[in-house]
């Protein structure tokens, strides 16, 4: 039997003789290396979560933009140019169906147009794919481009 110097508890009485009481649970510092390993976990993870939410969210300009390009050929097809305004095309707001984006169309001829998609709210911060652009050039050529080059994809923002 342990001397009492030991550190365990023994119960009083006659049933309970020579039984130890075992306390169980965590220490503060246990506690501590759990949340400290918690908090670097979420370190790692958030700006990984938060990446893929922003490219996800470009799928609502790519839809949105391929949208209005069906309704600019629908337009053209009885008119003799493009449409300049989202509201000649039928869109009764300027924001894409998630809202990610604001839509503008440019440049809006007989021969093309430039449709542009820049990001508002959180997915401002999508800096790589601002803005995302659909473009028709010479009634042929569409041109898919994002950020500062109007002509290119460097960012891989437009993947099919």
């Amino acid at each position: 039997m342990p001397s009492k110097e030991s550190g365990m508890r023994y119960p009083q009485g006659k049933d309970h003789a020579c039984a130890p009481i075992v306390q169980t649970g965590w220490t503060l510092s246990e506690l501590l290396v759990s949340l400290a390993i918690l908090a670097v976990l979420a370190a790692i993870a958030l700006p990984a979560y938060q990446a893929q939410q922003r490219q996800v969210r470009r799928g609502d300009a790519q839809s949105a933009l391929q949208q209005l390009q069906l309704a600019q050929a629908r337009w053209r097809s009885t008119h003799s140019s493009h449409a300049a305004d989202l509201t000649s095309l039928g869109w009764a707001s300027d924001l894409s169906p998630g809202g990610h984006y604001r839509l503008t169309i440019e440049d809006a001829d007989s021969e093309g147009y430039s449709l542009i998609a820049t990001p508002i709210g959180t997915q401002a911060r999508d800096s790589a794919c601002t803005p995302m652009r659909l473009q028709l050039r010479h009634m042929a050529t569409v041109v898919l481009s994002s950020g500062a080059e109007w002509v290119g994809d460097p960012g891989r923002c437009w993947r099919q």
